[in-house]
C-alpha cells in the first residue's frame, strides 16, 4: 500500500511542493532532482532543516520516493507518480477554480482478457478525482491530459486495447458541474 501523509505534514508539504514546483515532471526521459534548499527557504523561511525534516526525507528515500546519488536527491518513478496523483487530486479539490467551459475526457476499451488492468486504470482515475459518466468514460473540468499520458506510462507501458483523450465543448453535463462543484 502506498505512503500516504497527513495534510499539511512535511511530506505532504515536500508532494506539493514538488508538483506545482518541478519543471520535468511530466517528461519521461527527464531526471528530477528535489532542490531542498528551495523547498526550506519557500516553506519554513529558515535555511536550517529541523530533525522532523531530514526524517521524511530519509523515509521518503527509504520508501523509493527519492533516490541519492554524488549528494543530490532525485525523483523516482515511483515519487513521479505520487507527486503527480497529489497533484491532480488537489487540482480536482480546488474551490472556484476558473473553469474554461470545456471537459477534458478519458475513454477506453480494454478487454476482457485485461480486466485486472481495466480494474486498476478505473481505480486510478477515481482515486485521482476523475468522475466516470458511463462504462469506461471518465471527465474532469481541468487540463489533465500531460499528467494523464504521463500517468498512464508509469502506471503501465503495454495497456492492451484502445485508451483516447477527448476535449469536449458542448454537453449536457448539469449533473457533472453539480459533483464537481462548477458554478
Amino acid at each position: 500500500m502506498p505512503m500516504e501523509y497527513k495534510k499539511n505534514s512535511i511530506g505532504d508539504k515536500i508532494l506539493c511542493y514538488l508538483g506545482e514546483t518541478t519543471v520535468g515532471l511530466c517528461k519521461i526521459g527527464v531526471n528530477v532532482v528535489f532542490d531542498t534548499h528551495s523547498f526550506l527557504d519557500g516553506t519554513y523561511g529558515d535555511t536550517r532543516p529541523s530533525k522532523d525534516f531530514y526524517a521524511t526525507v530519509n523515509q521518503m528515500k527509504r520508501t523509493n520516493y527519492l533516490k541519492e546519488r554524488h549528494g543530490k536527491l532525485y525523483i523516482t518513478k515511483k515519487g513521479r507518480e505520487k507527486i503527480i496523483k497529489k497533484h491532480l487530486k488537489n487540482q480536482h479539490k480546488k474551490e472556484n477554480k476558473k473553469w474554461d467551459g470545456k471537459w477534458r475526457s478519458i475513454i477506453f476499451d480494454i478487454p476482457e482478457v485485461s480486466r485486472k488492468d481495466r480494474d486498476f486504470l478505473r481505480r486510478e482515475l477515481k482515486s485521482i478525482g476523475l468522475i466516470e459518466v458511463q462504462q469506461s468514460v471518465w471527465v474532469s473540468p481541468y487540463q489533465i491530459e500531460k499528467e494523464l499520458n504521463t500517468l498512464l506510462k508509469l502506471w503501465k507501458t503495454d495497456f492492451q486495447g484502445d485508451i483516447r483523450f477527448l476535449l469536449i465543448e458542448k454537453m449536457n453535463d448539469r449533473d457533472l458541474k453539480e459533483k464537481f462543484n462548477i458554478k
